[in-house]
């Protein structure tokens, strides 16, 4: 059934290569029309809409969706990007925060042991601390090539498009989330921003872009930005997570559950001065 969405992006993925669908970029955001701020996922989006469009991060928009029956994750909908249509160019830090922090949080540790598709596929991360940044090279792995190929290949079928550079760097953030008993994750970073500063700066500083991409995001996450991350997870590997995106003054609250039959509403600020310290 169709219905419209208003929706804050928050998050552009890198782009992706598949049969199905080409060249495609996974778009998220806060969707605003309902009652409280929650998570939609628009997909697919060519890559070629992507390009020619201007749609920035927080940019409110207007668009006609349908519910994804290919994708059984709660929030992923079809768009309809012909009828996309611009609410706000841009958001002003008021409206980013308080839309963001409306938001349920939830521990990362209790996204991944959650199971079934009832639970939350998207979500926001208030990390307790962060312990690094990796950098893995996969510029010799056959999967690569064969994406570098398909990536040459559906270029060729859509020429006003720029073709698509695939990064051969996997890049992570390691850090510690709120929950008593973490260890630690290690999850790749797949924001479009973090792609394209590869793309730039391999020109631009050829001899420390890589030292340099590690500095700036590593900046972003320093405590007092008091970010959090943006996360989601793999349709074809659901108990696979991965950063979307950093947010940044985020109040952190009490995590919500992530069992399937609890209400995703959003929880009070805990004002306990027992509240753990979030950052070493």
């Amino acid at each position: 059934m169709r219905e419209q969405a208003t929706v804050m992006i928050t998050v552009k993925a890198s782009p992706e290569i598949g049969r199905t669908h080409g060249e495609t970029v996974c778009v998220a955001g806060v969707r605003l029309d309902g009652e409280t701020s929650e998570w939609i996922r628009l997909f697919p989006v060519q890559w070629q809409w992507f390009w020619h469009g201007s749609h920035p991060k927080y940019q409110v928009v207007e668009v006609g969706i349908s519910k994804h029956q290919a994708d059984q994750r709660p929030e992923s909908y079809r768009p309809e990007l012909d009828s996309v249509r611009v609410v706000r160019e841009a958001s002003t830090s008021e409206e980013r925060r308080t839309a963001i922090n409306a938001l349920p949080q939830y521990t990362m540790c209790d996204l991944l042991k959650a199971k079934g598709w009832n639970r939350p596929s998207l979500g926001l991360v208030v990390p307790r601390t962060i312990r690094g940044f990796v950098v893995e090279d996969h510029g010799d792995d056959p999967a690569h090539a064969r994406r570098m190929n398909l990536a040459a290949q559906a270029s060729l079928l859509s020429p006003s498009a720029p073709p698509l550079e695939l990064c051969p760097f996997a890049f992570k953030f390691q850090y510690d989330c709120i929950a008593a008993e973490c260890n630690g994750h290690t999850q790749s970073i797949v924001d479009w921003e973090i792609s394209e500063a590869w793309r730039r700066w391999r020109r631009t500083y050829p001899d420390d872009y890589l030292q340099r991409i590690e500095d700036k995001w590593m900046s972003l996450v320093r405590p007092t930005r008091e970010p959090a991350f943006f996360v989601g997870n793999q349709h074809q590997a659901p108990q696979g997570f991965l950063v979307l995106g950093i947010a940044r003054d985020v109040t952190p609250r009490t995590p919500t559950p992530t069992a399937p039959d609890v209400p995703r509403t959003p929880p009070a600020p805990n004002t306990a001065t027992s509240e753990p310290t979030l950052f070493n």
